[in-house]
């Protein structure tokens, strides 16, 4: 009974812990118990009975609200981009900010980008590659955006989903470019008219990866 008890409970678990699926089969194990003749843990009196199954819920709600957690817990990211960074580097005057934070179980990410030195925006990009080499585009931050001019700069603001992707990550999954920002290997890239394949750039850090780093 315990056996069929913590395989109907631990298996399904994933995400979200059901309770009301947990309360049925603790009725189901608790009229086993007590009314099932031919169960097998009449051995045990009532009281050891009701303390084992209040065990085994503990650990099934301790297990699921870890897992619960873990999967809701937002992975942030951030850039700094200057001319400097572009390969090859130009003498923009231009400075940036970015900053990307994942919600609603790594299906969306939401992010923020402030550009100083010009409003002369024409596309802001997230592409794969390492520090000094170029890579392919995978996103357009500028689509379904909210671009606004601020004095001497420019603000943009958006989402990103799993339809946004483009190049080798189009029809994927989200999760693969937030994998490739946590291994270092995405760089956010801004072009204006007078450098069209990139006027400032900056390489998207994973913050948990900088704040290891401090306490190390």
């Amino acid at each position: 009974m315990v056996a069929v008890f913590c395989s109907h409970v631990l298996g399904p678990i994933s995400i979200h812990v059901k309770i009301t699926k947990i309360r049925t089969l603790i009725i189901m194990l608790l009229g086993g118990c007590y009314n099932n003749k031919t169960c097998k843990l009449m051995i045990l009196n009532r009281n050891t009975c009701v303390k084992l199954v209040l065990l085994v819920i503990s650990l099934v709600t301790l297990l699921g609200t870890t897992i619960y957690s873990a999967n809701i817990e937002a992975a942030k990211f951030t850039a700094s981009m200057s001319g400097d960074q572009v390969a090859p580097p130009t003498e923009s005057i231009m400075n940036g900010t970015a900053s990307f934070r994942t919600t609603s179980y790594d299906t969306m990410i939401k992010f923020k980008i402030k550009v100083s030195g010009s409003s002369d925006v024409t596309s802001a990009d997230i592409h794969l590659g390492e520090k000094g080499k170029n890579g392919e585009t995978v996103v357009d931050l500028l689509k379904d955006s909210k671009k606004n001019g601020i004095r001497q700069g420019t603000s943009i603001r958006g989402n990103i989903t799993s339809s946004d992707l483009k190049g080798s990550l189009e029809g994927e999954v989200l999760t693969d470019l937030i994998l490739a920002m946590k291994n270092g290997t995405t760089y956010i890239n801004i072009d204006t008219p007078y450098h069209e394949k990139g006027e400032i750039r900056g390489q998207i850090i994973n913050l948990e990866s900088i704040n290891s780093t401090k306490i190390n």
